[in-house]
Parts: C-alpha cells; structure tokens; sequence
C-alpha cells in the first residue's frame, strides 16, 4: 500500500512538473508573442522616410538597379565617364516617381558665404524634349548631368574675366549627392572658368580637401600608418536658428539689407527663458511648427 502510494505521488508529481513545464512554455510563448507585439508597435516604419530624397545608398542602389548597375558605381567618382547615361536613367526614373520634371546645377558663387547672404546659384532646365510629333517626353542623358553653362559674368569673379570671354562652366561634385526637393533635382556642382580658375566657394575647398589627402597620406606613409583609405576631411556642424515673426522683420532695415542685427536693444544678459535657446518652444507661435517642418525635411535629405 505504502509503494503504491509513492508510484501514485510519483505520478502527480510528474504531472505536476509536465504540467508546469507546458504552463512554463506557454507563458514564454506569449510573452515572445507579447514583445513581438511590443516590437511591432515600436516598428522602424515610422523612419522608413529617412533619406528619401537623396540620391545615394538603399535609393540609388533601387533605381541603379533597374538599370544593370548598383549603388556602388557612385563611390566611385570615375563614374561620370564610365556610367554616366546608367545614373542619368536611374536619376530621372526616381525623379519621375517623386513627381519632379526639373533639374538644376547648384553652386555656390564667390561671395555665397558673405554680401550674398548665402544665396545660391542654379541653372534650372527642365527634363523634356518634343519629339518628332511636337509631344513632350521625358528626356534627361549623362551629359546633361554631368555638366552645364552658364553666364560667368552675372556673379563675382573677382575680375578674373572679361565681360566678352564670361562663359561659366558647371561640374558635378560627385563627393555631394544628388537630392531633390519639390519638383526639382539639385546637382551639386563645381563653378570654374574655361581655364580652371575657380568662381565659386566649393572648387577651392574641394581642391584643399584634394592636397590634404594627398600630403596627409604622404605624412602617414612616413609614420607607418595605414593609408590605403585615404584622408577624408570632416567637420561637425551645430546649426542655431533665430527665427524672428514676418511682421517684425519688415521693421528691421538691417535684417532686410544685412541679414544681421546693427540696431536695437543690446542681447540678453540673464539668460531669462523667454531668450534662452535653450528654453522649451512654445505652441502658442508659429516657431514649433517650422521647427517640425525644418526637422521632417532635413530627415527626408538624410539629415
């Protein structure tokens, strides 16, 4: 009686731990399927639009794709002469899709940085031609992209031509991608003279990023270190933005013809809140929302 009495608590007891082992894997299936739904709430998808609007990495190796090619050929800057039709394809297929018609070289003329108060420069053309029935089509080839003109003489040039020889010519700055805002691509482009003298603020940094390559591998050689990737120059940017109401603007001649303040009462000293940039925005003014819209557009430009 006692051995039956031990076989029938063996039993339970094996039931019990049978039983506890299938409430045990239960209850982790569900709590795998509770932080699967925890994970699924918390989804990437909200940031799938990061990026979007720059031609380079997962959207460029998508539309190069299309064409025989991958995102690779652009780190490469050789590609403006060995696939320069494949990216114009890809480019004007993503511009389609994003409902642009219109390309422009960018550039950045002398005195961008100081009396232009940063404007920039662009010649804008449109990614059409008529064929032979007189009907637009949708047009855009390598030598459109990798190049362009334009009247030198309209800009600062420091009076490196005459206004007779004043022909600018435009590059691609293939180490800048191709971005896209509103229905027009922007190339970053290069401004230089028929002989090479620069006309704009970004061939003399490009070509200072050029000699510090050069020589800093020069230099590294000589300590031992490797330099098979070269020198690549980088800068951290802490972007401030001062935001001032329309109406109050148009009562201040010095923003409007300097874009700096010269008259007024002097800054802040005690860092009260209401000055403070660090102070939290406000819903009440319209400063909050051009920050969300500043925020989402530079998210769009990888940003």
């Amino acid at each position: 009686e006692d051995e039956q009495k031990r076989k029938n608590m063996l039993t339970s007891a094996g039931a019990v731990r049978m039983w506890a082992r299938k409430s045990l894997a239960q209850g982790m299936m569900s709590s795998a399927a509770r932080m699967g739904a925890a994970r699924g709430m918390a989804s990437m998808e909200a940031y799938e639009d990061f990026g979007k609007h720059v031609f380079s990495g997962s959207v460029a190796d998508e539309y190069l794709k299309k064409h025989g090619a991958s995102g690779d050929i652009l780190n490469d800057p050789t590609w403006t002469q060995t696939h320069a039709d494949t990216v114009a394809a890809a480019v004007l297929d993503w511009a389609v899709d994003n409902g642009a018609n219109v390309f422009c070289h960018w550039f950045q003329p002398m005195a961008a940085s100081g009396v232009r108060h940063g404007q920039t420069g662009q010649v804008q053309n449109m990614m059409m031609k008529f064929n032979s029935k007189g009907e637009p089509e949708f047009d855009f080839k390598g030598k459109d992209l990798i190049k362009g003109e334009t009247d030198g003489s309209s800009y600062p040039n420091g009076g490196l031509r005459a206004t007779h020889t004043a022909g600018g010519y435009l590059a691609i700055d293939t180490s800048s991608p191709i971005f896209l805002r509103g229905d027009t691509i922007f190339v970053p482009s290069a401004f230089v003279s028929y002989y090479g003298a620069a006309l704009d603020e970004k061939t003399p940094l490009l070509r200072a990023n050029a000699a510090l390559d050069k020589h800093g591998t020069r230099l590294l050689k000589q300590l031992g270190l490797d330099t098979n990737g070269g020198l690549r120059a980088n800068i951290g940017l802490e972007q401030e933005i001062f935001l001032v109401p329309r109406d109050a603007y148009y009562k201040r001649p010095d923003l409007q013809l300097t874009g700096r303040t010269v008259i007024g009462r002097d800054a802040p000293r005690g860092q009260e809140m209401c000055d403070h940039y660090m102070a939290p925005l406000s819903s009440a003014t319209p400063a909050l929302a051009c920050m969300q819209e500043i925020q989402d557009e530079c998210w769009k430009m990888g940003i």
